[in-house]
């Protein structure tokens, strides 16, 4: 399941090209948690929503640090 995760990630990477491509990256600890929940039915912690949060407001952040 791993190798097919890499094999993906690295043809997307070269399909949009790298630094598009890292632009992603901060987002992926979120796709895994709701992959987790969607396909393998795991249940969220209490924290879970508040750790999103978080992450999402630090990419909003660095996206912006580097538009300006």
């Amino acid at each position: 399941m791993r190798v097919g995760a890499f094999v993906l990630w690295y043809q997307g990477m070269g399909r949009i090209g790298v630094p598009r491509a890292s632009r992603l990256q901060p987002a992926q600890p979120l796709l895994t948690l709701v992959w987790a929940v969607l396909l393998l039915g795991e249940h969220l912690s209490p924290a879970a929503p508040l750790t999103a949060v978080v992450v999402l407001a630090c990419i909003v952040v660095t996206q912006r640090a580097r538009a300006s």
